[in-house]
């Protein structure tokens, strides 16, 4: 207010003084311009004061409204807002069909933005192997010369357009995953085309993958975590099954182009392929993927299933390490795939157990107790088989009173049914995960993905997303009866020297 009042006056005064103003020596009276000048300005202070008297009152009002208003609908701050759980889960609407050739696309044709996501995905991960890391090797390699370009050209021309490219591979799936600008697609998509059907698998291009990966593959192997891991997959699955083995140098130095070529060869057919479009899409990219994609007719070899013949058996095994100063534990058993009658069951009771931040395990291991910071229970789910382990690290002191808390919260769900709030609040943190998973097209897009990839339906998922609405305590009590036996559980503890 100070400011408002004092700078008219100043600037009223700089401007009087500028002025050269009439001045009579006789009377030794300024003229009628000068008076004036006065007359304005206290014209002025008695507006602004007028403003200033006017503001005070509104605010002063204003602030009594308020107050009088909180006192009427005050908020209870130590209680949160309700909240609201839709009735059922709706997959969005996405198109599916198959290409002249027998390729099978979806589409998810969503969003404003002119941009598009294609993914392609062959049937050609670890469990179609003939020879240890080809999956891999392929799924490198690929985008590392084809049609006479070199890896450099290859991404020299993605990066100009302003596109990624990534690749990879996993336990039964490889696949590439690109973006670009939509208007950009009749440049870029032939590419991955050739890509695909003229990959060149140079020799130095093979070496220095191979080099690369040992070098990751040491660093990996000075961690506990990923030792306590490559052990206990070894012993669910086997030393020799495809979700089982585990990778060293020689393997890697084992691998060939001729055995790499093969791989491809046998498994990146056109029956044996998934294209998935979402974001921004238009008539060109449909005519581009069809033309690159949609021509050529190629067979795959037919992939043969991998048996796992090794019975659910507990084990402890403790391995000795110089490379950390905690121990990794992983505690875990083998279970199923996807398509289990059980899964959507088991689905819920992993999340009440290790599967979120509020987890009994979480709750009583790491806040209660403080033997760790981190513990968590998971799932993992591959094409024909599956596993379930409990996963943390913590000094070595703290590993036997860690291990006895987890079992025993695990003979508390076979023992006592879970209570109804704690039942609910899981489902709800289960439905906002799945809400979010198909919200916006990219991530329709990778949902639909992972569906159709294991021949799921959208009414399979629907069912899925029902049966975890509609589980009862008595179900989940079930369910950690037959699943989470102790006696069923393989232990493995890598502690430090």
């Amino acid at each position: 207010m100070v400011f408002w009042i004092c700078n008219p006056i100043r600037k009223w005064c700089e401007y009087f003084l500028n002025q050269k103003h009439s001045f009579n020596p006789d009377k030794k009276v300024y003229t009628l311009c000068s008076l004036n000048q006065f007359f304005y300005l206290g014209a002025k202070i008695k507006d602004i004061i007028g403003i200033y008297l006017q503001y005070c009152f509104i605010s002063s009002l204003s602030f009594l409204l308020t107050f009088v208003a909180e006192l009427i609908f005050m908020l209870n701050r130590r209680k949160g807002p309700q909240i609201t759980r839709p009735d059922s889960l709706i997959l969005p609407e996405f198109e599916q069909y198959v290409l002249p050739n027998g390729v099978t696309v979806c589409e998810v044709d969503m969003g404003t933005q002119d941009i598009f996501k294609l993914e392609i995905v062959h049937r050609a991960g670890r469990s179609t192997e003939k020879v240890p890391l080809c999956s891999r090797a392929v799924s490198t390699l690929i985008k590392e010369g084809c049609a006479g370009l070199s890896s450099r050209d290859i991404a020299e021309k993605i990066d100009f357009y302003g596109a990624s490219m990534k690749t990879g591979a996993n336990m039964d799936f490889a696949y590439t995953t690109f973006y670009s600008m939509s208007r950009h697609a009749p440049e870029l998509i032939p590419l991955i085309g050739d890509m695909y059907f003229l990959p060149d698998f140079p020799d130095h291009e093979i070496e220095r993958f191979v080099s690369v990966n040992i070098e990751k593959l040491r660093e990996e192997l000075s961690k506990n975590e990923v030792i306590s891991y490559r052990q206990i997959t070894e012993e669910i699955f086997g030393a020799k099954h495809p979700y089982g083995y585990n990778s060293v140098e020689k393997d890697y130095h084992s691998l060939s182009r001729q055995s790499i070529i093969e791989h491809h060869q046998m498994f990146y057919g056109s029956d044996n392929a998934f294209i998935f479009l979402s974001g921004r899409l238009n008539n060109d990219i449909r005519k581009k993927v069809e033309s690159c994609f949609g021509a050529e007719i190629k067979k795959s070899l037919p992939t043969q299933i991998p048996y796992c013949d090794l019975p659910v058996a507990g084990k402890n095994i403790r391995i000795h390490s110089r490379k950390e100063h905690q121990s990794a534990i992983k505690t875990g058993r083998r279970l199923f795939d996807k398509n289990h009658a059980d899964n959507a069951g088991f689905f819920v009771l992993n999340t009440i157990l290790g599967g979120y931040f509020g987890s009994r395990l979480m709750k009583s291991i790491r806040e209660e107790k403080g033997f760790t910071y981190d513990i968590y229970s998971s799932i993992d789910q591959m094409l024909y088989d599956g596993c379930f382990y409990i996963s943390t690290e913590a000094a070595n002191e703290y590993v036997s009173p860690l291990l006895k808390e987890l079992y025993h919260q695990m003979a508390v769900l076979q023992q006592e049914k879970v209570g109804l709030e704690e039942l609910q609040m899981v489902k709800n943190y289960l439905l906002g995960n799945f809400m979010n998973m198909l919200d916006g097209p990219m991530n329709l897009g990778g949902f639909v993905k992972s569906m159709v990839t294991i021949g799921q339906s959208k009414y399979e998922f629907m069912d899925f997303v029902q049966k975890i609405l509609d589980i009862q305590p008595s179900q989940i009590l079930d369910l950690a009866q037959k699943y989470l036996k102790k006696e069923d559980m393989i232990e493995v503890v890598v502690t430090p020297d």
